[in-house]
């Protein structure tokens, strides 16, 4: 009898533990930190609200497809804007967007080379919807080391192609600057 109990007090404190069902939650469920949006019709998993530092303010936001992340956006100085974007493709981190000004406006993205090191960085410094600017990096020269900037091209004219590029060497100085020829003009 006594084990039968124990049995049913135990049984009862794992009912009132377990998560809520979302559909008598509104599709929120609210953890505290961590909120969790679910679809009302197919009942996916469509977003993550978490407050990573545990100080009553959300800063990071996840957009998902069920498991599947899609995209996450971070405010990372907590002042209303977001300054990260993390771009996802198949569950794999594609790019990393930021806001070089600081207003939540994404217009700067970094690319991750297979090997793991920072390839490539693209930016639309005039903010008109277009790249402007490209950065090329060669791998790290040892492991632990930060990548080294090969090339810088720009879109002088405006046309959405580099019309110049400027070439570094292994140690970072200028090795030349090329025009490039068929850049529209």
């Amino acid at each position: 009898m006594r084990t039968r109990w124990l049995l049913i007090v135990l049984c009862a404190v794992c009912a009132c533990s377990s998560d809520p069902d979302p559909r008598k939650t509104g599709f929120v469920v609210d953890k505290g930190s961590v909120k969790a949006h679910y679809d009302p019709k197919s009942g996916r998993l469509r977003k993550l609200e978490e407050d990573t530092n545990k100080n009553g303010r959300l800063d990071t936001w996840t957009y998902m497809d069920g498991t599947r992340v899609d995209r996450i956006e971070i405010d990372r100085d907590e002042d209303g804007k977001i300054d990260r974007w993390e771009h996802y493709t198949d569950g794999k981190l594609t790019s990393v967007g930021i806001s070089t000004r600081g207003d939540g406006v994404e217009d700067q993205w970094a690319y991750q080379a297979a090997a793991g090191y920072l390839e490539r960085v693209e930016t639309d410094t005039d903010r008109d919807g277009r790249v402007d600017k490209w950065e090329t990096y060669d791998p790290p020269p040892a492991p632990g080391r930060p990548s080294r900037l090969r090339s810088v091209a720009f879109d002088e004219n405006h046309t959405g192609h580099p019309s110049l590029r400027l070439w570094y060497t292994a140690d970072g100085n200028l090795e030349r600057a090329e025009h490039l020829t068929g850049a529209a003009k």
